[in-house]
C-alpha cells in the first residue's frame, strides 16, 4: 500500500476548495477573508509531478481575488477550457481557465496570473527541454446569489453536466437556478428553511438535490424548480441531518447512477457521540438501497470518482476515508490526515493518463484543509494476475493428478 496521507504540497493560504482539472493538473482556492493579515485570497494551480522518486505538488499559477476569499465552488470542461464557478461570501464568481503553452524561458514570475515554479531558480535560463502548460485564469461574470437580510452567504454552487445551468444556495434557504455562463436568473424556490448546505444535479441534468440544515433533502425538477420528492431518512429525523450529495456512476453501468448522501447528527455530545453515516439511494425511486454507520467523527465533506467506484469523505478532526460504493465498505482510512477540519476531498481522474504520472494505484485523491496543506492518499493497485495465476496453478494440480493416476491405472 502506498503512502498514507503523503503532503503533496503547502499553500501560503488556507484552503476550501479542491478540483481537478486533469491527469496532472488540479486547483485550489480559498483565503484569510476580508481580515488584513496579509493571507492572500486566491486560486492556484498546481501541476503533479515525479521529483526525486517522490510525487509532488508545484504550484504554476496563480489569481488573486481580493478582499474575498473563495469558500465553496465548481468545474467544467467544454472540452477546450476549464470553467470555475465559485462563492466569495454572497456572491458567484465564474472563471475562465484556459490552457496556455509556454517555454521555460518565456515564463513571466509576477503578473498575478502566470508564476515561476516554487524552487525554480534558473531565472530565463530553461532548466529542461520542451514546453510548459500553464493557465490563464480571469474572471468573466460575478452577480449576488443569496439575500439572507441577516448574513448572506452562498454555501454551494453546482454546475450541471451539459454546462447550460448553475444552481446555488446559501443561507437564505432559497435554491437559486442560472443560466451558465451569464448567471441570468432563471428561477428560485424558497425550498429550505434553513441554509443550504449541499446542491447536486443529475448526471442527465434534469433533477436538482438539495440538503439543508432544517434536516430535508429535496429533489427538484431543474426546468421550472418543481418539487419532486423528499428523501425520506430511514432513522429518527430529529437526531440526524444531511451535509452532503453526490451522484455516482455505478461502476459498470454507463448510465445508471446512484445519489449518495451523508448524514451528521444533529446535536454533539463528547460523553455518547451517535454515528454519522453514508448512505446509497435509488436515483429513480430515491430510497434507501444501503445504509452504513461511518463512526463518530462529524463527517465534513463528500466525493465521488470519476468512474464510481470510490466514495471519500473527511472529517472536522481532520481525517480521511475511502469506500468502495457498491459495498460502502470502508478501505482506507487515514486519521487526523490534516490537523484541522478536511474542507475538500477530490479524486484525481481514473485514467491511464492519471496512472502515469501518479503510479499504478487503485486511486489517487486529494484532500484540503485549513491548515493550508494539500495531501494525497493512495492504494496500490490489486495485482490482476494474481487470480488468474491461482486458477492456472489449480489446472495444472489437476492435470499432473490425472496424469499420475492414469500411469498408475487408476
Amino acid at each position: 500500500m502506498a503512502d498514507k496521507g503523503g503532503l503533496l504540497a503547502r499553500s501560503e493560504f488556507p484552503l476550501y476548495v479542491v478540483k481537478s482539472l486533469d491527469e496532472r493538473h488540479f486547483l485550489v482556492a480559498g483565503g484569510g477573508g476580508a481580515a488584513k493579515t496579509g493571507i492572500a485570497n486566491a486560486i492556484e494551480v498546481y501541476e503533479v509531478e515525479l521529483q526525486d522518486g517522490k510525487l509532488q505538488a508545484v504550484s504554476i499559477c496563480r489569481h488573486d481575488t481580493g478582499s474575498q476569499a473563495i469558500m465553496n465552488g465548481s468545474n467544467v470542461y467544454d472540452g477546450r477550457n476549464h470553467q470555475f464557478a465559485a462563492g466569495l461570501d454572497d456572491e458567484c464568481h465564474v472563471y475562465s481557465l484556459k490552457y496556455k503553452v509556454v517555454s521555460p524561458k518565456k515564463k513571466p514570475s509576477e503578473d498575478g496570473n502566470l508564476r515561476k515554479r516554487k524552487g525554480d531558480t534558473s531565472d530565463d535560463t530553461p532548466n529542461s527541454t520542451g514546453k510548459q502548460i500553464m493557465f490563464e485564469i480571469d474572471k468573466i461574470k460575478s452577480t449576488k446569489t443569496d439575500f439572507n437580510k441577516d448574513s448572506s452567504f452562498q454555501k454551494v454552487a453546482q454546475i450541471s453536466p451539459k454546462r447550460s445551468l448553475i444552481a446555488t444556495g446559501g443561507t437564505d434557504g432559497y435554491l437559486r437556478v442560472w443560466k451558465f455562463p451569464e448567471l441570468e436568473k432563471l428561477y428560485e424556490v424558497h425550498g429550505h428553511k434553513n441554509d443550504i448546505d449541499d446542491i447536486d444535479i443529475s448526471p442527465q441534468g434534469d433533477k436538482i438535490v438539495t440538503v439543508s440544515r432544517d434536516h430535508c433533502a429535496c429533489v427538484w425538477n431543474s426546468k421550472d424548480g418543481s418539487k419532486i420528492t423528499n428523501l425520506k431518512w430511514p432513522l429518527q429525523a430529529d437526531e440526524h441531518r444531511y451535509r452532503c450529495c453526490r451522484y455516482g456512476l455505478i461502476e459498470g453501468k454507463k448510465d445508471k447512477f446512484n445519489l449518495y448522501t451523508i448524514s451528521i447528527p444533529n446535536k454533539r455530545s463528547a460523553q455518547k457521540p451517535l454515528p454519522c453515516f453514508l448512505t446509497m439511494w435509488c436515483s429513480e425511486k430515491f430510497t434507501p438501497k444501503r445504509m452504513v454507520t461511518a463512526g463518530t467523527e462529524v463527517l465534513s465533506c463528500l466525493a465521488v470518482s470519476d468512474d464510481g467506484v470510490y466514495l471519500a469523505v473527511g472529517t472536522i478532526s481532520g481525517s480521511v476515508a475511502v469506500y468502495i460504493s457498491f459495498s460502502l465498505q470502508k478501505l482506507y482510512y487515514k486519521k487526523e490526515a490534516h490537523s484541522i477540519f478536511v474542507t475538500g476531498v477530490e479524486f484525481m481522474p481514473s485514467s491511464e493518463g492519471t496512472r502515469e504520472v501518479t503510479g499504478n494505484q487503485d486511486f489517487t485523491l486529494l484532500s484540503i484543509s485549513a491548515d493550508n496543506t494539500i495531501r494525497m492518499h493512495q492504494v496500490a493497485a490489486r495485482n490482476s494476475y494474481s487470480v488468474l495465476l491461482i486458477v492456472l496453478g489449480a489446472l495444472l494440480i489437476v492435470i499432473l493428478l490425472f496424469m499420475l493416476l492414469g500411469e498408475y491405472g487408476i
